[in-house]
């Protein structure tokens, strides 16, 4: 078949990377100069390093393995301790915290060349029995069998074929950075989150000595940036425990990226006739259960399975997006809730902290299973 993609993040190029693996033809239009590289790090857990080593995507030197994941309160008393080593034994596939830039290069490797067609927005989608018809905004089109929008969360191809339904805004933000900050935690396999009345901080090693750091914390979408996210987190986040105050003296503005917090509903039909979606085009949520990757990949693993000569092309495509809502919906639910940027009750907390980290583990693990279609081997 002939495959056509918009944009060219996780979700694209994992999707083309499976497609053509399977001998269909497929093109990327994707708006930027070239690949984006931005961002700071993902989360890679066993659900998703299970559909990119389906894939062919090794993520091996790429990032950091995080064994541990010690949550503790804002005064630095223990709160859950979860052993992710269970789900590398129940999996094959450990848990890897990644540079999205080596990400996108590990998935970008092998491609050919002319794969991605850059500087090349979709201006008008136009569905018609059999097959599908792009306009660029360049007046250019660019027809074929099928079309995924891959194009983020103001995705122009769920535009088309949805309507104008934009996610909302949850009323938070992610300001996050990646670098050579608290060594100690850098090198090792132990992620660490601290949480009270300001939100949540997150450090996670990413390999090579980098750490990921990340503040969520109340902040709309549409409220102005503050004259310095640095000063600001000072103030919000500045009583907490060690080591934030440590990373607050060591970065700058300048290594402070901001995310908004939005979140999709997720309807049972993504797509109309032979166009669908793919990653936060069709279910953008916040990233407090660190899945928004993990989710794309999986969407590329299944529609590239589905797609693998359907009898009925229109058919597949609803089957695929039937299949991975029950999956994504049950992930935008909780992750809507922002629940995990929250101080656990102090009855909670006491039973939670007496828990085993392996019980912990499993506990994850059950949520990693229920999110996934790789793990259940879905077709």
């Amino acid at each position: 078949m002939e495959v056509l993609v918009a944009g060219a993040g996780v979700g694209g190029l994992a999707l083309a990377r499976g497609l053509i693996d399977r001998g269909h033809r497929v093109r990327v239009l994707e708006a930027a100069p070239g690949l984006r590289r931005g961002g700071a790090a993902v989360t890679i857990f066993s659900n998703g390093a299970a559909a990119l080593a389906a894939l062919g995507v090794d993520l091996d030197g790429a990032g950091g393995r995080t064994d541990t994941l010690a949550m503790r309160t804002a005064d630095g008393r223990r709160a859950v301790t979860a052993d992710l080593r269970v789900l590398h034994r129940a999996t094959g596939r450990p848990v890897t915290v990644v540079a999205r830039e080596r990400l996108i290069d590990r998935l970008a490797a092998g491609l050919p060349a002319d794969l991605v067609r850059f500087d090349t927005p979709v201006d008008g989608v136009e569905v018609r029995d059999g097959y599908v018809t792009v306009v660029d905004a360049a007046g250019g089109e660019h027809r074929a069998d099928v079309l995924v929008g891959a194009d983020g969360y103001r995705s122009a191809v769920r535009r088309a074929v949805l309507g104008d339904r934009p996610a909302r805004d949850v009323g938070w933000s992610t300001w996050q950075g990646l670098g050579r900050v608290l060594p100690e935690l850098a090198v090792g396999t132990t992620g660490l989150l601290l949480v009270g009345d300001a939100g949540l901080v997150g450090l996670m090693p990413a390999g090579g000595g980098v750490l990921q750091w990340w503040f969520d914390t109340r902040w709309g979408a549409t409220e102005p940036e503050p004259a310095s996210a640095v000063a600001m987190l000072r103030e919000r986040f500045g009583g907490y425990a060690e080591p934030v105050p440590a990373l607050l003296d060591a970065v700058t503005d300048a290594d402070v990226g901001r995310y908004p917090h939005v979140l999709h509903d997720v309807p049972d039909v993504w797509g109309r006739g032979t166009a669908t979606l793919v990653g936060d085009a069709a279910h953008a949520f916040p990233p407090t259960q660190a899945q928004g990757a993990n989710q794309a990949i999986e969407d590329a693993w299944l529609l590239g399975r589905l797609l693998d000569g359907p009898t009925d092309l229109v058919a597949a495509l609803r089957r695929y997006e039937g299949l991975r809502a029950r999956r994504v919906r049950l992930v935008a639910r909780a992750a809507g809730t922002e629940s995990t940027n929250k101080p656990l009750p102090a009855a909670v907390r006491l039973v939670a902290a007496a828990l085993p980290p392996a019980v912990v583990g499993r506990i994850h693990l059950a949520l990693i299973r229920r999110y996934s279609s790789v793990l259940h081997d879905e077709r």
